[in-house]
């Protein structure tokens, strides 16, 4: 997903999901090899927007695989609640995201 689109597309689903207010980060990581990385982002929806050949994402959302399959696959580029990045390569790989963050009027941020 372009970033450009991305940044359209946090604003339409935070207002689907009933927020007016968020917060965009732009997050990157770097993978080691054969590595994983797994974290919540409940209230949060993070956004696919580069990923190395040989990386797999898995969430409640859906899942993006950038490796070999048999098989027609759709690959998400929305994840949220429990996401896992799974390097399947022998290289550190990088990925690249949006994380728009959720604002409620109660939840102490500032707006």
């Amino acid at each position: 997903m372009h970033e450009e689109f991305a940044l359209q597309y946090a604003d339409r689903r935070a207002k689907e999901k009933g927020y007016e207010s968020y917060r965009i980060v732009y997050r990157e990581f770097i993978i080691p090899p054969m590595g994983m990385l797994k974290f919540q982002a409940y209230n949060e929806i993070w956004l696919v927007t580069y990923i190395d050949w040989g990386l797999m994402v898995k969430s409640d959302y859906g899942r993006y695989d950038n490796w070999y399959t048999k098989e027609i696959r759709e690959n998400a580029h929305e994840h949220a609640d429990r996401i896992e990045i799974t390097n399947t390569r022998k290289y550190q790989r990088k990925i690249r995201f949006l994380q728009v963050i959720l604002k409620t009027k109660d939840d102490g941020s500032k707006t």
